[in-house]
């Protein structure tokens, strides 16, 4: 009798676009034992679900792969119930801590809580709140998954073309997405504060380029493409690109940033897949925060259809244009085929797995009430 074929969902794992050293340390840690956010199981036709250290703890593979991407939803919504505390307490907190010690700095309500008072004490307020609520949850979630760095933070950039393609296609999206979101953005507040020391000493200049443009880009992708977007891919990378541009979006509580950054966070999970970096994901931020700047700074201090503001919009036109021009010029090979990874749920069964646990269900509704309420009130 022929033997039936056993689907191993470990060893079948396959990510062309990554180093087969990264695949063997994914591979490895899913293997670890006792490791509650592994999908490890095998399949035989007769729908028996078995772990290598444990008896068999499921009806089927495909129950194995809903309990497991629960608990990864859990592990998430967890996160980002941090994200929204540390959002919205953590500026009340460090202000009555600084008008304690005489410094004045307050809250104003309007549509989104803004600060105002001394210069310096607002900008590290600011930044603080703006670093630390990415910051905290993505080293929760790394250090609960406990993934090895060359699986969480893949830092080699294995495809620097598909790098540039994604840069030109990164600013070509975000003048676009500036010139109709960026006058009624969330993040204006940070955008006046780097324009405000432009005639200031050039050691804040510098700090304000460096904590409000550089460095956010970093900590927010630790988040969302780090850890938590590579436990995902276990599922499948579409999934993970899914989940991932929803989570993003959700994050944002006004409808102009909510669209801008679904869409940049969907180009930067594309493109992170394609180089096979995390260092990509970083880049590519960075490009389209300097962009949503320039579009801002060209826009309110130049004026609409100055020399400045058409040089803003058309750089990225052109750069679009040569890159686009060069790829019809040059020879293209056809890839071998990219393999999915093998799991036995759809896409609808993986999101009702992910989506459905009830802190999950109290962010979804805490994102869509802060939504509501800023969108009346502006």
């Amino acid at each position: 009798m022929q033997q039936e074929r056993v689907i191993d969902v470990v060893e079948e794992f396959s990510s062309p676009d990554q180093t087969e050293g990264y695949q063997e340390a994914f591979r490895k840690w899913r293997r670890r034992k006792k490791n509650p956010y592994a999908y490890r199981f095998t399949k035989d036709p007769r729908e028996t679900a078995f772990s290598e250290h444990q008896a068999a703890v499921n009806d089927s593979s495909a129950q194995a792969e809903q309990t497991v991407l629960h608990r990864i939803g859990l592990l998430t919504a967890y996160a980002l119930l941090a994200y929204l505390l540390i959002e919205n307490a953590l500026d009340k907190l460090l202000v009555l801590i600084l008008n304690g010690y005489g410094i004045h700095v307050e809250i104003v309500y309007w549509g989104q809580s803004r600060l105002y008072g001394e210069e310096r004490a607002v900008f590290w307020v600011a930044t603080l709140v703006s670093l630390l609520k990415y910051l905290i949850p993505a080293a929760g979630i790394l250090l609960t998954l406990r993934m090895p760095h060359k699986v969480s933070m893949p830092l080699p950039i294995l495809r620097p073309r598909q790098l540039l393609y994604g840069g030109t296609l990164m600013m070509l999206l975000s003048v676009g997405l500036g010139m109709f979101c960026v006058s009624r953005s969330g993040e204006l507040e940070k955008y006046r504060l780097i324009s405000g020391a432009v005639d200031s000493n050039t050691g804040h200049l510098i700090q304000y380029m460096l904590f409000t443009i550089f460095v956010p880009p970093l900590v927010t992708e630790l988040l969302l493409h780090g850890a938590l977007f590579q436990v995902i891919r276990q599922f499948g990378d579409a999934f993970a690109i899914g989940t991932t541009t929803v989570l993003a979006t959700l994050m944002m509580h006004n409808i102009p940033d909510a669209v801008r950054i679904g869409i940049v966070t969907l180009t930067i999970s594309y493109f992170q897949i394609r180089t096979g970096s995390f260092a990509a994901a970083v880049i590519l931020h960075i490009i389209h925060e300097i962009c949503m700047f320039a579009v801002y700074y060209a826009d309110t201090f130049s004026g609409t259809y100055s020399l400045e503001w058409w040089i803003t919009i058309l750089a990225p036109c052109l750069v679009s244009v040569i890159t686009g021009i060069s790829l019809l010029l040059r020879k293209r090979r056809q890839k071998p085929a990219a393999r999915s990874s093998p799991t036995y749920l759809s896409s609808w069964e993986k999101a009702t797995a992910f989506f459905t646990s009830m802190p999950m269900a109290a962010f979804i509704i805490a994102c869509v009430l802060m939504l509501v309420i800023t969108t009346l009130l502006e």
